[in-house]
């Protein structure tokens, strides 16, 4: 496939393209024949209910696992190449901060991984101080993740992976975790960073409301086995605001959403 591809539909080029991708685990199929075109730069939420393939979709992407059938590029690269050439990072629902680093080395671990196994990556236009900054925890550069709130330690995260200029980042359940007003602000946040850097998102979330509020479309996957249902548009412009929730064509969507998922 060539290094950059474009949509035929619509002359957008594409970060990842799925063909009948299947994953199975021994004789179970976790997610069977998903066709997906993901745009460059666009903001993906994923909804389903439990076991219908969410995780295991970013996992197929991010080279985790591996692929039964079907095909899945990245950036026209197999998963592999596009891992090697850290085309793309993970932020997993827990943090997994090195407890004995400090924020601003935690977030340069990337970096010296690669250094000292001699791999030659790409570095962030952003230093990771300004990173740290960007994900509003300018003055927190020293503090270790025990002092940090949850909400706080998942920006450090957000950093770390921005750290080598992804231009796709996987999302799975990072803002679970965390209580409800925290949640929002970093949906403000996430969609900040979003718009600054032009990196595409694919976010899995249980939260129909989260899904709404952040994706330009919303990925609904049903379960046994994990399979496309449906992809819904969210008409909303960016940027958005919290308001937004109370809006009645939120709530629309709201309740088309929620009576795809009670029939996944």
């Amino acid at each position: 496939m060539n290094a950059t591809i474009k949509d035929v539909a619509g002359g957008k080029p594409l970060a990842a393209i799925l063909r009948n991708a299947t994953v199975r685990f021994a004789d179970f199929t976790a997610i069977d024949r998903i066709s997906l075109d993901i745009e460059e730069g666009a903001f993906y939420s994923i909804l389903g209910p439990s076991g219908c393939g969410k995780s295991t979709m970013l996992r197929l992407i991010s080279d985790l696992i591996p692929l039964a059938d079907g095909e899945v590029t990245v950036f026209g690269k197999s998963t592999e190449a596009a891992r090697l050439a850290r085309e793309f990072a993970f932020v997993f629902q827990e943090a997994t901060l090195l407890p004995w680093r400090t924020a601003i080395e935690n977030v340069c671990l990337p970096l010296e991984i690669g250094r000292n196994r001699g791999i030659d990556i790409p570095v962030s236009d952003w230093s990771p101080t300004e990173l740290l900054e960007l994900v509003g925890l300018k003055g927190r550069e020293k503090a270790l993740p025990h002092e940090l709130s949850g909400g706080m330690r998942q920006r450090v995260a957000i950093a770390r992976a921005l750290v080598c200029k992804p231009k796709l980042l996987l999302m799975d359940e990072p803002f679970g975790a965390l209580d409800e007003m925290t949640r929002d602000h970093m949906n403000l946040e996430l969609l900040r960073i979003w718009q600054e850097t032009g990196v595409t998102i694919l976010f899995v979330t249980h939260s129909i409301p989260e899904a709404i509020f952040l994706g330009q479309k919303v990925l609904m996957l049903k379960a046994n086995p994990g399979r496309v249902k449906e992809i819904v548009d969210i008409d909303f412009a960016y940027p958005r605001e919290t308001s937004l929730r109370d809006t009645l064509e939120f709530t629309r969507y709201s309740a088309h959403l929620r009576q795809l998922l009670e029939t996944c």
